[in-house]
């Protein structure tokens, strides 16, 4: 009995050994921020109900890693503070979509009507974090 006892003592001592520690590390996320006006052009396809303006802003920080293992954070500021896209401000609604190299931001009335000159997106100021 003696002999069972050590041995489960001496597997067991073996095995809380045995186990490595690994510390994962990731880089910091990198924040860019577009001061910009961006030229918004009318898009409209009344097939597929999509009226608004779009505009595509080349951001070459965006790398395939981003699509595969990162995330794209992108804040619109208002004011002094940062809202996250997707966002609605003074009645029109903000989402963005991104791939390579590319940020693209599309912006609706947030009633669903038809947008007009008057409602096109003015200068915009926003904030891009890359997330690892």
């Amino acid at each position: 009995m003696k002999k069972i006892l050590t041995l489960i003592c001496c597997t067991i001592v073996l095995a809380a050994t045995s186990c490595k520690k690994e510390y994962v590390t990731t880089a910091p996320s990198a924040t860019t921020i577009f001061d910009t006006t961006p030229a918004f052009v009318l898009d409209t396809d009344p097939k597929n109900n999509i009226f608004g303006y779009t505009t595509t802003l080349s951001v070459p920080e965006i790398t395939d890693y981003y699509n595969s293992h990162g995330a794209v954070l992108v804040y619109l500021d208002e004011d002094g503070t940062y809202e996250q896209l997707p966002d609605v401000y003074g009645g029109i609604t903000y989402r963005f979509v991104y791939g390579k190299g590319t940020l693209y931001i599309d912006a609706q009335n947030a009633d669903g009507s038809v947008p007009t000159s008057a409602n096109k997106p003015g200068p915009l100021k926003l904030k891009i974090v890359l997330v690892p």
